[in-house]
């Protein structure tokens, strides 16, 4: 099987991501109103289907995009399925969180444990579909170990991404447009890099498989002795 293709299977995971993405991204438009401002030039009755179908549609148009490109740079496929599970994870970690100020408010407490736990949950997410899709680790065996770095090097990419946002933050303008979108955005393409380096170099790395020859194809000082005596005894 062509690991640079578009399979089944990639059409069938990339479509879950999506409708992740989607059933998230709607979440967090409706628990910040921004549905009322979306209304204004998409149909209300129209809105819950552009994310809940349009999104996994366009997921997969991508990836169908990014296989053909990956036939010139291999990588770019791999790339894209890291990216399609980032998107879920950011949209999980923020879907799940904004759902919880619903009944836990704005509290520092509450808001520090809720974010706490909106993290877990995109994490294990991020784990899940990094190991059986985007590296594609199928087997169990030190899956512990595995896991235990997955969590470690996350949080190294964690601290990466608000130290890196917390920067950006201070060295620009004092606008809300910079410290909401511009330097988190800065600092997740930061963290990205380091998170897409560990999971593939040391989290999810290939195993080089050592090949023995079989017995029965072993060449042996007997049969290459018999191989020549019986050659000799034919010929006239």
């Amino acid at each position: 099987m062509n690991p640079l293709r578009l399979t089944k299977q990639d059409s069938i995971s990339i479509l879950v991501l999506g409708e992740i993405v989607g059933a998230c991204g709607y979440a967090i438009v409706r628990v910040q109103g921004f549905d009322a401002a979306l209304v204004q030039f998409v149909p209300a009755s129209v809105l819950p289907a552009l994310f809940i179908i349009g999104i996994p549609v366009g997921a997969l148009v991508s990836l169908l995009v990014a296989s053909v490109i990956a036939k010139k740079i291999p990588v770019i496929y791999q790339i894209a399925k890291f990216i399609a599970v980032g998107v879920s994870n950011t949209m999980i970690d923020w879907g799940v969180l904004n759902l919880l100020l619903i009944p836990l408010g704005l509290g520092t407490a509450s808001y520090v444990g809720g974010k706490g736990l909106s993290f877990a949950v995109a994490t294990l997410n991020s784990y899940f579909w990094n190991k059986t899709w985007t590296f594609q680790r199928k087997e169990m065996k030190g899956a512990g170990k595995e896991a235990l770095q997955f969590y470690l090097l996350t949080a190294v990419g964690l601290g990466i991404n608000v130290g890196a946002a917390t920067l950006f933050k201070e060295i620009g303008p004092n606008t809300k447009f910079w410290a909401g979108i511009l330097a988190p955005g800065f600092a997740t393409l930061l963290s990205a890099g380091w998170d897409f380096f560990a999971y593939r170099f040391i989290v999810f790395r290939q195993k080089e498989v050592k090949l023995t020859p079989d017995a029965s194809e072993r060449v042996t000082p007997a049969s290459v002795t018999t191989t020549t005596t019986t050659t000799t005894t034919t010929k006239f």
